[in-house]
């Protein structure tokens, strides 16, 4: 059996990044196994993410926007980014350009199989993958699933079908993405539609939810030919593609290292930021970091600032309290932070680059009552785990 100096567990998003900085670092002509059940070659989802200067896949975007619109309760119009752009990048796009650019380093290789097992050995890392061993100083697996079924912490979904169509009349202003539209039935929920114009007659439409209970396909699908119907004068229109998700918001914590040999990466290593699904940039942010590291002193960690760390973990959970036991209507939340703080200090927020002063100033914006009860709740929840009550089901 062949011993590699890393392997990848799973060749999405997490892993062909991984691979990906790995391939620009000191560190390229080591041993690289990739290991995926796909070939992903199709275009199966869609990254937006915003960013105030170049990124490292900038030459693969689909779209990028220096403004974005936004529809709200008591608030709408175009948010001011400032130096922020907002950025597509789709899936099929982004498989290929690794696919081209790996296939350049003769250590990286790549075996289409499905992972069945990971574990740490003393050995290395170990896994199982169509009853074959493969072994590793260190493996990264991305394909742990995440059991998501502590009281004590929140767990909620943010499910969403989306439909690339094509109209008969120009009726998208392709300098205007619409990045949040409550415009539609909450349903005691967080729902909102985005629009992504390619061209005046071609978008991205996607129907977002955050609870927690899926839909069914009729259900996304209705709520998706009602939105047009009523916002969007098409004149007549065909679906080009469809994509659908499912991201877990959960403050559940993750072990992102399991053992000596094993790194979780992705959202099995707790990338996802718990109160958004935003996982894109935090990913490439963790990624180039154990990279970093890798390099310097042989080991793939993160540096983690405890208190920073707990503080924003704590603002994610008093959020996800509020939506789980909708203390508050979630539209008229998130339009309190973007009619109430500038657009910029929310990415900034979301991002988690604030200082505490600016978490604490950005939280006087939103419905102090529903949050402070949420608060106490949190806390409560954490000391006595077992008299947590059962959030209300969608």
């Amino acid at each position: 059996m062949k011993k590699y100096d890393f392997i990848i567990a799973g060749g999405g998003m997490a892993g062909l990044s991984l691979a990906y900085y790995l391939s620009l670092s000191p560190l390229r002509d080591r041993s690289i196994l990739i290991l995926d059940k796909e070939t992903k070659s199709r275009n199966d989802r869609t990254w937006c993410f915003w960013e105030d200067k170049d990124g490292p896949f900038e030459s693969i975007l689909f779209r990028k926007w220096n403004t974005v619109e936004f529809f709200g309760t008591t608030f709408n119009g175009l948010l001011d980014i400032g130096d922020y752009q907002y950025k597509m990048l789709r899936g099929i796009d982004f498989y290929a350009f690794m696919k081209n650019h790996l296939a350049q380093f003769p250590s990286i290789e790549f075996r289409q199989v499905t992972v069945n097992r990971v574990k740490d050995t003393p050995q290395g890392g170990f896994v199982i993958a169509d009853d074959e061993p493969y072994i590793a100083d260190f493996v990264f697996d991305s394909t742990h699933a995440l059991k998501l079924n502590r009281p004590e912490n929140h767990n909620l979904w943010q499910h969403f079908k989306g439909w690339t169509i094509s109209t008969e009349k120009p009726c998208f202003d392709v300098e205007k993405p619409c990045m949040m539209d409550f415009r539609v039935d909450q349903q005691g929920d967080c729902r909102f539609l985005y629009i992504l114009p390619f061209d005046e007659r071609t978008a991205l439409v996607e129907y977002t939810i955050f609870n927690n209970q899926l839909l069914s396909d009729e259900q996304y699908e209705t709520a998706l030919l009602t939105y047009i119907d009523r916002f969007v004068d098409t004149g007549g229109y065909s679906v080009q593609e469809t994509e659908f998700g499912i991201i877990p918001m959960s403050d559940e914590p993750t072990n992102e290292r399991p053992g000596k040999h094993v790194v979780r990466i992705g959202t099995a290593g707790g990338y996802t930021k718990p109160s958004t699904g935003y996982t894109f940039q935090r990913t490439q942010r963790y990624l180039q970091e154990i990279v970093q590291n890798l390099v310097a002193e042989g080991k793939p960690k993160r540096h983690k600032p405890w208190i920073r760390r707990v503080f924003k973990r704590f603002l994610d959970s008093v959020l996800l309290n509020v939506l789980e036991y909708r203390r508050h209507p979630a539209d008229d939340i998130f339009t309190r932070l973007y009619e109430r703080n500038p657009p910029v200090q929310i990415f900034r927020f979301l991002d988690e680059d604030t200082t505490f002063a600016e978490d604490l100033k950005i939280m006087t914006t939103v419905p102090l009552g529903a949050f402070t009860i949420a608060a106490l709740d949190v806390f409560r929840k954490r000391i006595f785990p077992g008299l947590v009550r059962k959030p209300p089901v969608s």
